[in-house]
């Protein structure tokens, strides 16, 4: 398995094909469509944006938008697994930190500063992920 550490415009949707055809079944349709609305709140205000240089606010609500995944992968790691599950050691600290940390979301939105070209090529890849996510038939 090849994590991601990073995606450009060219990229993305290959990367998240990839990633997807093995991480389908370790995240839930529900989780993954609750963190991109997440990530859509932000995506709806920002577009509108022309400036490259996003506004303090926005910087500021990207911020909490990483310390809101960490949260979900914190309690993540209390939810019971399965045996098949438990003896896999990748799962060993929850299903949602090893997505974060195959997909690179977290190391993503740390590094999206104040660019607003970051935060919506960030966008395009976690629309592209949600999407094979649904191809590949997640659960």
């Amino acid at each position: 398995m090849n994590r991601v550490n990073s995606v450009t415009k060219e990229d993305y949707v290959d990367k998240a094909e990839r990633i997807m055809k093995y991480l389908c079944r370790v995240i839930t349709t529900s989780k993954i469509r609750d963190l991109m609305a997440q990530v859509n709140e932000l995506y709806n205000d920002i577009i509108l944006e022309s400036a490259e240089i996003l506004d303090e606010k926005y910087v500021e609500a990207i911020k909490h938008l990483r310390v809101k995944m960490i949260y979900d992968a914190g309690r993540d790691r209390q939810e019971r697994l399965s045996r098949d599950e438990m003896n896999n050691p990748k799962l060993v600290n929850g299903k949602l930190s090893y997505f974060f940390n195959e997909t690179g979301l977290l190391d993503m939105v740390t590094k999206i500063g104040n660019s607003r070209k970051a935060f919506l090529e960030y966008c395009r890849y976690f629309e592209a992920l949600v999407a094979y996510h649904k191809f590949y038939g997640g659960k």
